[in-house]
């Protein structure tokens, strides 16, 4: 055995080949979930492949980025990954087609062009937003709209159909990062009008498999948060009880 296989192995701590290994973005603790939309939608989309199967094995290791440990720098550079054998995958697309051939059992991949129009630019113009890019909040209101419109036109629970798919796995980490995060550091909310995007995202919050793979409010906060927030501010973050807002208005209930 070569000392890169060694090594590897002491991370991934496992003699069972057939299970997957998901590798995420650790928490400002170092062990809890980080706050990483692309690792949560790996996630999401690995618990509901288990619900379809029970046979399906996997195991979640987070890594602090800030410091990796060399074994997993071994294995891959970038977050999330997927290993499997003797594959590694890093990207998300190239992660959902492997799900996909390799576990036929759930169908995550859809073929649905406006579903996957109408969102592509939502995260984009939030990140312009948090990020100061922007100053103009209906950058993102206008997208957010978009998809409240696109929702109550398809009248599905789900984004394309009323069956979750991988499209799904993705915009619903991007939508809660947007709640939390605008909210706390922005002081923007989704508008209650929105009522068909409420109703998307209450459709993720009666998930086990959305609640078990979501950071905390905190976390997503903590990763976005700006620099000049006074150190007092984030070490209350980093010290308060962890928050997960899985609610929606109370005039929509």
């Amino acid at each position: 055995m070569s000392s890169q296989e060694s090594s590897s192995s002491i991370l991934l701590n496992d003699e069972d080949n057939q299970k997957l290994h998901l590798f995420i973005k650790a928490g400002n603790d170092g062990r809890s979930k980080g706050a990483c939309p692309f690792c949560h939608d790996v996630f999401l989309k690995l618990l509901i492949k288990r619900e379809a199967d029970n046979d399906f094995s996997f195991d979640v290791i987070t890594i602090n980025c800030k410091n990796p440990p060399k074994e997993f720098k071994e294995i891959s550079k970038k977050l999330p990954s997927l290993v499997h054998g003797d594959v590694t995958f890093n990207d998300i697309d190239d992660i959902e087609d492997y799900l996909d051939s390799a576990f036929p059992n759930y169908k995550l991949a859809i073929e649905d062009h406006e579903a996957f129009k109408v969102q592509s630019n939502v995260f984009q113009r939030f990140t312009y937003l948090i990020k100061d890019v922007h100053n103009n909040p209906r950058i993102l209101l206008d997208e957010l709209e978009k998809i409240d419109n696109f929702l109550r036109t398809r009248n599905t629970k789900y984004i394309s159909s009323n069956q979750i798919s991988g499209l799904d796995c993705s915009l619903w980490p991007k939508l809660q990062h947007i709640r939390v995060a605008a909210d706390y550091i922005l002081h923007l909310t989704i508008p209650t009008e929105f009522s068909a995007l409420w109703a998307y995202l209450a459709s993720a919050y009666e998930l086990d498999a959305f609640v078990k793979s979501c950071p905390s409010d905190q976390e997503i906060v903590l990763h976005w948060i700006r620099r000049e927030t006074s150190s007092r501010e984030y070490l209350q973050l980093t010290k308060d009880e962890p928050k997960f807002s899985f609610d929606i208005p109370k005039t929509l209930r």
